[in-house]
């Protein structure tokens, strides 16, 4: 059975009871679904249920369409979004459902491949003391810190488009250590759910690589969340062995694996 509501805030109230079960996977859902204001074929929440089993997804443009939920599901949900003509395009999930829809979608003549494959981490403890060197960025930072982050979405290979305004308003959250007169690394602490705050944006100039920075900056950073009484969290790539070996040398611990998956013309 498919269920489909008109707004994302319905679609919170109704499934409250099972994102909350899987806090850290329904991140991204709690943060896009109240910018659903009215569903249609482009933007959408539903849910698909089978007795106790259900799978959930939510598409709001300009982001990925996120799914959460079981495998048994996947092929009467996508019966349902190509018989209603709902769009598809690029989806992000945990990996092992996010390659049994790759496997269902083949059925119907689309290719798609895991672009980008992360592993969800988590840390509970402080390591090491933090830098001192390290601190808030500043409003005459923005520039820089604009700068910074269009080469994060190119060295990652993220379709974002970022806009500088919207680094203005969050300039506080933003951590940074500074050589030569500029910023060479950087990192963001944002919001995720009631009981962590995530590490996103972390970026290091490249001539400035191998030199600690990065550490520097990630280490005071998670200092400064568990600091709050929270936990830190964050993503890494799994084909990254320098950032993965990092995060693990300051105590995070893979959670789960999660990818963004693409069509393939």
């Amino acid at each position: 059975m498919i269920v489909s509501y008109k707004t994302g805030a319905e679609f919170l109230q109704d499934n409250q009871t099972y994102l909350q079960k899987n806090p850290y996977l329904s991140t991204f859902f709690t943060l896009d679904a109240p910018l659903l204001q009215e569903a249609g074929k482009i933007n959408y929440a539903l849910r698909c249920e089978q007795g106790e089993t259900r799978l959930l997804a939510l598409k709001v443009e300009p982001y990925n369409l996120l799914l959460l939920g079981e495998e048994a599901c996947v092929p009467e949900l996508l019966r349902f979004l190509f018989d209603s003509g709902y769009e598809i395009k690029n989806y992000l999930c945990a990996s092992e459902l996010g390659y049994a829809l790759a496997r269902e979608l083949a059925s119907y003549g689309r290719c798609y491949e895991e672009a980008l494959a992360m592993d969800f981490m988590e840390a509970r403890r402080v390591t090491e003391p933090s830098a001192p060197e390290v601190e808030p960025a500043r409003e005459d930072d923005l520039d820089e810190i604009f700068d910074c982050a269009q080469r994060f979405v190119a060295d990652c290979g993220l379709l974002d488009k970022p806009e500088k305004e919207s680094f203005r308003k969050v300039l506080d959250s933003i951590r940074v250590i500074r050589a030569d007169g500029k910023i060479v690394s950087m990192a963001r602490i944002a919001p995720a759910t009631g009981d962590d705050l995530r590490l996103v944006l972390v970026y290091t100039r490249d001539e400035y690589r191998g030199r600690g920075y990065a550490r520097k900056v990630v280490n005071s950073a998670k200092n400064e969340i568990l600091a709050s009484g929270k936990r830190a969290t964050l993503n890494v790539d799994r084909k990254n062995p320098v950032s993965y070996h990092l995060y693990l040398s300051l105590g995070f611990e893979r959670i789960f694996s999660q990818g963004e998956f693409r069509r393939v013309e």
